[in-house]
């Protein structure tokens, strides 16, 4: 039984897998402060999994809080139920074999990626606005999911799911510590102005 926790975009969630079967999945929108929310999904699905083998993380890109608060929820769980953490990117978190996976990075910059069978084609990166609209153009025939609309992308926007976060999460080697977020650029921080 995998406890899968996913908050990297404006729709969170928590999904309980055991085998092929989803035993329960949940999500929450709210894009800002969705902690609380998120610690109610969870706890609720922890009552549904005394054999619980592994906790799965969303780890990224996404929103800095989410994937933070994600991780600590995670980790705690996994330290107190005595299994593996570990940490997935959540561009991994969608049903299509094939497809890519873009979001708005602020200040002029997307990321991207491309996935095919579970695993990175094309690993996340950051890309300004004309080498992101090449890009899109050259993944034309492909599924493009969004965690939000990107002006000019035609795509589905579509949060990642816990529970396919799950499923590709059994078969991955857990590692000592605490999963890293997968943070594409360095932190832009605004500094207080001269008095």
């Amino acid at each position: 039984m995998i406890l899968a926790i996913e908050s990297s975009g404006p729709v969170g969630g928590a999904a309980l897998v055991e085998g092929d079967a989803v035993i329960a999945e949940r999500l929450v929108d709210a894009p800002r402060g969705r902690g609380t929310a998120l610690v109610g999904l969870v706890s609720e699905l922890l009552a549904m999994a005394p054999g619980l083998e592994r906790v799965v993380v969303g780890i990224g890109p996404g929103s800095y809080n989410g994937i933070r608060g994600a991780l600590a929820l995670g980790w705690g769980i996994a330290a107190a139920r005595q299994v593996p953490l570990i940490g997935l990117s959540s561009l991994l978190g969608f049903s299509d074999e094939r497809y890519a996976a873009a979001g708005d990075a602020r200040r002029g910059q997307y990321y991207w990626a491309r996935v095919e069978n579970g695993r990175f084609i094309e690993e996340p990166a950051i890309f300004e606005k004309d080498d992101f609209e090449r890009k899109v153009s050259e993944a034309a025939r492909l599924p493009i999911f969004l965690p939000s609309p990107i002006e000019g992308v035609e795509g589905t926007v579509q949060a990642a799911s816990a529970a396919i976060l799950a499923r590709r999460g059994v078969f991955a080697d857990p590692v000592p510590g605490v999963p890293e977020p997968l943070y594409l650029k360095p932190a832009f921080i605004n500094l207080p102005g001269k008095k």
